[in-house]
């Protein structure tokens, strides 16, 4: 055999190798399944960048159908209250199980706004995001109510005078 095709057939195994004993280790049921482990950085930063990319070129020729108005915003406020503060918290209160108990974490609107545009975030409401505990909202609520949502995400972190208040305000008990 000639010396390029050994280094070929070398580096072909060594690729190789690496995805089999992951197969391995998983049949062998010797990876990490608990939700309450901390991810690592790295697949912290993988996941994220996989996700930001397929969004962007999913979303690429959306455009949001609803208005961007007070009265838009408070109607997606009220439905991020009732459907989603339970796993990505409220205003100064994170969720206290899905800040702790998710594999990756939820994440904390509260803390740290979304940075995806909103047909990004129309998207991964709409179709949810695999491994995260992400769950879709298609079919179990109308398309005009998930734009509400991603709209108002979208302005967190600049909300209308009106809107901000009762951001900072919620309202004691359940809804909005």
């Amino acid at each position: 055999m000639k010396s390029g095709t050994r280094i070929l057939v070398a580096f072909l195994l060594g690729v190789a190798t690496i995805p089999l004993l992951l197969l391995l280790a998983a049949w062998r049921g010797l990876l990490p399944v608990s939700a309450t482990a901390q991810p690592p950085k790295w697949e912290e930063k993988l996941a994220d960048v996989a996700l930001d990319a397929t969004l962007y070129s999913s979303a690429k020729r959306l455009t949001v159908p609803v208005a961007s108005n007070d009265q838009t915003l408070l109607a997606g406020l009220r439905i991020y209250r009732n459907n989603c503060a339970g796993c990505h918290g409220d205003y100064r209160a994170p969720s206290s199980w899905g800040s702790k108990n998710y594999y990756p974490r939820a994440p904390q609107f509260s803390e740290r706004p979304p940075h995806q545009p909103v047909p990004e975030m129309f998207l991964a409401i709409k179709h949810g995001i695999r491994y995260s505990g992400m769950g879709a909202w298609d079919g179990m609520m109308p398309d005009e109510n998930i734009w509400k949502v991603a709209l108002f995400l979208g302005h967190l972190g600049s909300l209308p005078p009106e809107v901000d208040s009762k951001w900072r305000h919620p309202p004691q008990g359940a809804g909005g």
